[in-house]
């Protein structure tokens, strides 16, 4: 017995026949992966955000005896600076200058020259810090003259002679990227409209380079300081594997509060100059554990068209010298921002880039 089917029916099924596999095969298809969850973040990359802040970059050396003396804290006499900046796809700009009649304390802190590029680069995926530094000049934090019986015309005791140079690179992967976004609270072209947090993983590499007329530690806390941290000259090399987790609260929509920690451990390879007397100094390499900590931190207020708020960017390395002396180092960055979102720019900024 045959089945009888109308021209009409056989058009649907064949129609039908087609239709399904396509829709299968969309179904099927991975979504961006550059897009965030838009319950969560609003994305304005693809829009022009200009920004005006005030930011200070910062540098600090510090020695830890571990039996009771106070630390040997020493910091460059830093700069303030106004600057402006934009943001467009993945090109981000800053220019800054110091600010006339604010740096003028060399009298309290003594003359720091240096070179400062730091770039913190935040991706969907990625949040990456690459610094560069190179500073002479330091003055001592947790001392004073009379203590150290040192006669300067400043008003902290300062190193003129101590020189450091560091070059480094952080990073870690957003496991959470769709729906928890770094860029809203440190570059301004994303808004974090619900909280939400992620894990992170990543590594580091770093180098570190300092030199200096005499021992770091002064003459007179030579008793204090273990042999180990008498270190005239020397270079650290340090790599490994980080994780932490990152958190941004968001209250009404618009308020913020960003906070983020990541740990690292990993090989530390040192060679170092300590002095063993006036004429005689003992050079030795070593490799042995490192440690890093990175931490970042932002708040204030985000909508679709501005930005005011604050952000901290800090990285610190250490070392253990002997059982309890150690050695840090650290930089990083504060800066208060001010920013506006321009609705879609001229196609001129697309045909740039491509061209960049």
């Amino acid at each position: 017995m045959g089945i009888r089917m109308s021209n009409k029916a056989v058009r649907g099924i064949i129609s039908a026949s087609f239709l399904v596999p396509c829709m299968l095969v969309h179904a099927q298809q991975p979504a961006d992966r550059n897009r965030f969850d838009s319950l969560y973040v609003k994305d304005y990359s693809h829009i022009l955000t200009l920004r005006a802040y005030i930011s200070t970059k910062y540098n600090s050396l510090q020695l830890t005896a571990g039996n009771g003396a106070k630390d040997l804290l020493f910091r460059p006499n830093n700069k303030v600076n106004f600057g402006v900046g934009a943001s467009y796809r993945s090109l981000t700009l800053n220019i800054g200058v110091g600010i006339p009649g604010v740096n003028k304390d060399q009298d309290k802190y003594g003359e720091t020259r240096y070179l400062d590029a730091q770039a913190n680069v935040y991706t969907k995926h990625w949040a990456t810090n690459i610094f560069l530094q190179r500073f002479k000049g330091y003055y001592l934090d947790t001392y004073t003259k009379d203590e150290l019986g040192w006669q300067q015309a400043s008003f902290y005791p300062t190193r003129p002679d101590l020189v450091q140079f560091n070059l480094g690179a952080s990073t870690v992967h957003i496991f959470n990227n769709d729906r928890f976004s770094y860029r809203a609270a440190f570059n301004q072209d994303a808004w974090q409209r619900r909280s939400q947090g992620s894990f992170l993983a990543g590594g580091y590499l770093t180098y570190f380079h300092l030199r200096a007329d005499s021992s770091l530690v002064p003459v007179q806390l030579l008793p204090q300081f273990a042999d180990g941290l008498q270190i005239r000259r020397g270079g650290f090399l340090d790599l490994g594997p980080s994780a932490g987790y990152a958190y941004t609260l968001v209250a009404g929509e618009h308020v913020f509060i960003t906070a983020s920690m990541v740990f690292g451990a990993g090989l530390s390879f040192q060679r170092a100059a300590t002095v063993l007397s006036a004429e005689r100094e003992d050079l030795r390499t070593v490799a042995g554990l490192g440690w890093h900590t990175q931490v970042r931190a932002g708040a204030g207020y985000n909508s679709a068209r501005y930005f005011i708020g604050f952000s901290f960017n800090q990285e610190n390395i250490g070392y253990l010298i002997d059982e309890r002396s150690s050695f840090h180092w650290g930089v990083g960055n504060f800066r208060f921002n001010v920013a506006k979102r321009f609705g879609n720019p001229a196609a001129v900024l697309d045909r740039s880039l491509k061209r960049l």
